[in-house]
């Protein structure tokens, strides 16, 4: 009886140690997993980070850029709407004379002439036609340079 129990602990303990071993050589490879996951997993943040804040750059970049071409279209278009403000009031000074009363306007004598009720009809097509042809250049000059800059980031 005595020597079947001894056999018995003998099993129990070499059984128990086989147990312990696995346990611990599995908690040691877990270990070890976790810890290169938690490098990998820190590699991916700073990359991700990076890549953000490269991004953010471009972004902030390409609305400096788009600002610029809106303030130097709408500078030019101002420009030009002087111009025409200016040259549509000389012709009007120029129509009008030396401040003498209009007469009442003739019909004009060809094809080319404007009438002289006509003049701020006129202005007002210049202005927005100016206002038109300033519009589309802003928009050739940002959409230009989009296409330009996205196909650099590809």
């Amino acid at each position: 009886m005595q020597k079947g129990f001894i056999f018995n602990s003998l099993y129990i303990a070499l059984g128990s140690l086989a147990v312990i071993s696995l346990v611990s050589g599995y908690a040691y490879i877990q270990t070890k997993r976790l810890e290169a996951c938690k490098s990998e997993f820190q590699v991916f943040k700073s990359e991700v980070e990076r890549l953000g804040k490269e991004a953010q750059e471009k972004v902030n970049k390409e609305i400096e850029r788009q600002k610029k071409v809106t303030k130097d279209v709408s500078t030019d278009y101002e420009t030009r709407l002087n111009l025409l403000r200016d040259t549509y009031a000389r012709l009007r000074d120029q129509r009008s004379g030396s401040g003498s009363m209009s007469s009442i306007p003739n019909a004009p004598r060809s094809v080319d002439e404007i009438p002289a009720n006509g003049l701020p009809l006129a202005a007002q097509c210049a202005e927005t036609t100016q206002q038109l042809v300033s519009l589309q250049e802003w928009v050739k000059a940002q959409s230009s340079n989009l296409a330009t800059s996205s196909a650099v980031s590809r």
